[in-house]
């Protein structure tokens, strides 16, 4: 049994369209892949940008904590400087108002002369 022309065509219209079918199954595979392949890609960027932004905010509260540390110690050898500068005023005044007062009021020894 021969084929006739007819059916010879026909049979490769169909094995066109089979071809057809195939890429267009193909494509679609394709581009559902692609779409997963975005998604995922899409979700690493946000852990990406989610990690980044809580490594400068850890970076932020260390960098804050060590400013208050050394302000807090700035503050302190301030506050010991102020000590001794006041203690030292005190020591001054009171030599001062001793030698005032030696300058105003007699010695003992020129009050019973």
């Amino acid at each position: 049994m021969s084929e006739s022309p007819a059916e010879g065509v026909l049979g490769s219209v169909r094995r066109l369209e089979g071809e057809l079918e195939a890429v267009s199954a193909t494509r679609a595979a394709a581009e559902t892949r692609l779409d997963e392949a975005r998604a995922a890609a899409s979700a690493l960027i946000a852990d990406a940008r989610s990690f980044a932004a809580a490594a400068v905010a850890e970076r932020r509260r260390l960098v804050l904590a060590a400013a208050e540390d050394d302000a807090a110690e700035i503050s302190r050898q301030g506050q010991e400087r102020a000590a001794r500068v006041r203690a030292d005023a005190r020591a001054g005044a009171g030599a001062a108002v001793e030698a005032a007062l030696a300058l105003v009021l007699p010695a003992t020894g020129e009050r019973e002369a």
